[in-house]
């Protein structure tokens, strides 16, 4: 049976489940823990609409992790309770950070982890909020944004990774993911699977199943032993965000902010040195969600 074939099976059961019981499956959870919303600067994917592929796709847990700011997530996780949705769908507050040395992803954050620190000091910054650090595709050499690998494998060494992501449907290359892999088992950092979704037809693509859970140590206890399922997509899938990026641009312009701007992304080691670092302003992220997208 391929992936696709596994994950669709896995879904069905969710599905089935629910629309027997009518609450939520209490065997499994199906998590995605690397999604980005509209405030990404590279996504338009609103909140409800996020939500309603979310649930119709059988996810039960998601981590909305976009750029430089946790308020993405919040606004997911408000738009879940408003629609009276809780029961079926658990929001992970969280955030892709775009450190000095690369992107590192932070899960169950309080607040927003600002942009430009060194990757050891945003991993304390995780670990100080009781959160869980993830690696998003470490070896995709096609994403300037990726961690270097001297402050990757130092923070192996020092024990501060939680998870890798040894599969995220967004890496160009297949061994890319193998690598990230092996790198994983050579640490004995549990691995992970992620959509990396930009777009409402990326949710999904990969998924984690697993016992379900609600706080950062109960997930900690069961990564060892989550059961992954993924597929890739397809290279154009990069043109989505590359049309996200122009689309919000151009937004900004006319001023209709609708997505998060250029402003939040990763900045040199030199500016930080020159420039206090600071948590993303009210005017740096989207207006109040008026349309689904």
């Amino acid at each position: 049976m391929t992936i696709a074939a596994t994950a669709t099976e896995l879904r069905t059961q969710l599905r089935d489940e629910r629309a027997t019981t009518g609450k939520p499956a209490s065997r499994k959870a199906f998590a995605d823990f690397h999604i980005h919303t509209r405030f990404s600067r590279d996504s338009l994917l609103s909140e409800a609409r996020f939500i309603e592929k979310a649930i119709e796709r059988g996810l039960t847990h998601v981590a909305i992790t976009n750029h430089n700011n946790v308020e993405g997530a919040i606004a997911v996780r408000d738009k879940v309770a408003e629609l009276g949705l809780a029961d079926k769908l658990t929001v992970i507050l969280g955030e892709e950070v775009s450190t000095a040395d690369g992107e590192v992803v932070g899960l169950f954050l309080t607040k927003t982890i600002p942009r430009g620190l060194s990757a050891n000091e945003t991993a304390d910054e995780i670990h100080r909020q009781g959160g869980l650090v993830s690696i998003p595709h470490p070896f995709d050499p096609f994403r300037a944004s990726h961690i270097k690998e001297g402050p990757l494998r130092n923070l192996a060494e020092a024990s501060k990774i939680d998870m890798v992501e040894v599969f995220n449907c967004r890496v160009t290359l297949q061994r890319h993911n193998l690598e990230a892999a092996e790198f994983a088992t050579q640490y004995g950092i549990p691995g992970i699977a992620a959509s990396d979704s930009h777009s409402s037809f990326e949710v999904a693509m990969a998924f984690n199943a697993m016992p379900q859970f609600e706080t950062a140590d109960e997930l900690r206890t069961l990564l060892p032993d989550i059961d992954w399922h993924a597929s890739r997509s397809t290279v154009l899938i990069h043109l989505t965000t590359r049309w996200a990026v122009w689309k919000n641009s151009f937004d900004s312009w006319r001023g209709r902010r609708t997505a998060t701007g250029p402003i939040l992304g990763p900045e040199t080691p030199e500016q930080v040195s020159r420039e206090p670092i600071q948590r993303p302003g009210p005017a740096e992220l989207p207006a109040k969600e008026t349309e689904d997208k």
